[in-house]
C-alpha cells in the first residue's frame, strides 16, 4: 500500500485552485473526478490511478481533494501516539449523511413491522440467529478457523469446544448475550476488563493475560500475517492507560468537551476505532472493540443491532476493514476512512436482515398453512421436518431443537419423541448423546399428503 503525499497542502497553489473553477473541459473533468472521489471517500492508493485530465498530475488532484476532505474538520478526543497535541478527526461527506439517515430510518422504520408482523418466538429466533452469526464472524475475523456450519452446530447443540477456534466462537456468543445486560450501565475499566476476559476465556497461552491491561514489557505489536512485518505499534503503556480514561469519559458523556452533539453511530464507530488503536490488551482487542461498538448502540436504543451481524459483513471485506484502519492512521489521522467503511457495512447488514426477515416471514406463513392441514403436529415440528426435506443430510438433538425455538427441554424432548414415534425421525446415538436423523422418504410422503 502506497502512503499518500504528506505535503499536499504545498501542492495546492492559487493557480491550481483557480484552474478548478474555470469554464474549461479540463476543469469540468477534474471537478467530476473530485466529486466521484469524495462521494466514495477514496484513499490515495486508489485515487492515484484515476484518469486525470492532461496537464494535471495525480498529486495536484490529490491536493485539491484533500482540501475538500479536511476543511472543516471535526476533532475527536483520540490523540495520536507520540504526538499528544495531534488528534484524529473527520469531515463528514454528504454520502455519510445518506448512510446515517438510512441506518436511522430503517432502524426506526422496522419497529412497527417487527412488533406487528412477528411473534415473540419469531423475534427470539431472529435474535438467536444474529447472535450466532456475529459470534462466528467476529471470531473468524481474528483467525478462528472453524467453519460456519460446524460452529452453528456447536452453538445450537450446546456441545463443548473441541479446539481454540471453537472456544473463541463460544466466548463471543456468550459476550454478545452479555452485552444486553450491560446496555444500561456506564462504561468503566472494570467492564472493559470483564469483556476481554470473557472473550479470551480458555484461548490464551497464559490465562493471567485475561482481565488485565498490557504493559510495555508485553511488547505487543500487530503483525502483517502475509509478510510477517510489523503493521502497527500501539501507544506505550502510560499513554494507553491515560487515553483509556478519556475514552471512558467520552463514552459516558453526550458530547465532545460538552459543546457538540455526536451522532450515536459515529460515536460508536469512534469508540470502536479508539479501543483497537489503543490495543489495551495482549489479546482480544478487535473482538473487544466490536463488542464496545455494539454495547454503545444498544445503550442508545438502537435496538435493531440486537438483530444485526455487522461482523459477518466485515468478514466478507476483511481487507477493506484492515485498510480502513491503515488509511486513517497514515493519511492525516483522517477517521472518515474508518467511519465510511463502518457505515457502509452496517447499511449492508440492515439490507441482509430485511431480506432474511422477509424470507422467514414467508417460511413461517407456509408452516402456518401446513399446520392447518396437519393438525397432529405443531408448528415447530412442521418447521423441523420441512427443514429436513430440503436438508436431508442434517441431524438434530433435543438441545439443538430447544435452542432454536427457545423452549424448555421437556417440550423439545416431547416434539422429537412424537416425530420419532410417527416414523419421521430415526433415533440414534453419537457417543452418549441421542441424535435424530430424518427419515426423508417418510417426511416427503407425509408433507405431500
Amino acid at each position: 500500500m502506497k502512503n499518500p503525499p504528506n505535503n499536499w497542502y504545498k501542492i495546492v497553489t492559487p493557480e491550481l485552485t483557480t484552474l478548478l473553477w474555470q469554464k474549461t473541459d479540463t476543469a469540468l473533468v477534474l471537478r467530476k473526478i473530485l466529486e466521484k472521489a469524495q462521494e466514495k471517500y477514496v484513499p490515495w492508493d486508489v485515487f492515484r490511478h484515476y484518469p486525470f485530465p492532461k496537464g494535471v498530475t495525480s498529486e495536484q488532484a490529490w491536493g485539491l481533494l484533500k482540501m475538500q476532505y479536511r476543511l472543516p474538520i471535526e476533532a475527536t478526543p483520540i490523540r495520536v501516539k507520540d504526538a499528544p497535541h495531534t488528534r484524529f478527526g473527520y469531515n463528514p461527506p454528504k454520502s455519510l449523511f445518506r448512510l446515517l439517515t438510512y441506518i436511522d430510518t430503517h432502524t426506526s422504520g422496522l419497529i412497527n413491522t417487527f412488533s406487528t408482523s412477528t411473534t415473540s418466538a419469531q423475534r427470539d429466533q431472529l435474535v438467536m440467529s444474529s447472535l450466532v452469526e456475529e459470534a462466528i464472524a467476529s471470531s473468524q475475523i481474528e483467525g478462528a478457523s472453524t467453519s460456519r456450519k460446524v460452529a452453528k452446530e456447536m452453538l445450537y447443540s450446546g456441545r463443548k469446544a473441541r479446539n481454540m477456534g471453537e472456544q473463541m466462537i463460544i466466548n463471543n456468543y456468550q459476550v454478545m448475550q452479555y452485552l444486553t445486560q450491560l446496555k444500561d450501565l456506564e462504561l468503566s475499566e472494570e467492564m472493559l476488563l470483564d469483556i476481554q476476559k470473557r472473550i479470551t476465556y480458555k484461548t490464551l497461552e497464559d490465562p493471567n493475560e485475561g482481565g488485565r491491561f498490557r504493559t510495555d514489557a508485553d511488547n505487543i505489536v500487530v503483525m502483517d500475517k502475509l509478510t510477517g512485518e510489523i503493521a502497527f505499534e500501539p501507544p506505550k503503556e502510560a499513554q494507553m492507560l491515560e487515553e483509556l480514561k478519556e475514552l471512558i469519559k467520552y463514552a459516558n458523556t453526550e458530547s465532545i468537551d460538552g459543546n457538540s452533539f455526536v451522532h450515536p453511530f459515529l460515536k460508536a464507530t469512534i469508540l470502536h476505532f479508539w479501543v483497537a488503536y489503543l490495543h489495551p490488551f495482549t489479546d482480544g482487542n478487535g473482538r473487544t472493540a466490536r463488542a464496545v461498538f455494539y454495547w454503545y448502540l444498544l445503550k442508545k436504543n438502537y435496538w435493531l443491532f440486537e438483530y444485526l451481524s455487522v461482523s459477518r459483513i466485515i468478514k466478507t471485506s476483511k481487507r477493506r476493514y484492515d485498510e480502513a484502519f491503515i488509511h486513517t492512521e497514515t493519511d492525516d489521522n483522517d477517521l472518515n476512512y474508518f467511519i465510511m467503511y463502518m457505515a457502509g457495512v452496517t447499511a449492508k447488514a440492515i439490507d441482509d436482515l430485511k431480506k432474511y426477515y422477509e424470507r422467514k416471514l414467508k417460511e413461517d406463513q407456509q408452516i402456518k398453512d401446513a399446520a392447518k392441514r396437519i393438525a397432529e403436529l405443531n408448528e415447530r415440528q412442521i418447521a423441523l421436518i420441512s427443514y429436513f426435506k430440503s436438508n436431508p443430510n442434517r441431524v438434530t438433538n433435543i438441545k439443538h431443537h430447544q435452542t432454536v425455538h427457545g423452549i424448555v427441554y421437556e417440550t423439545a424432548r416431547k416434539d422429537l419423541f412424537e416425530l420419532r414415534d410417527k416414523g419421521l425421525l430415526v433415533e440414534s446415538h453419537k457417543g452418549k448423546k441421542k441424535i435424530y436423523i430424518p427419515n426423508v422418504r417418510a417426511i416427503k410422503s407425509f408433507l405431500k399428503d
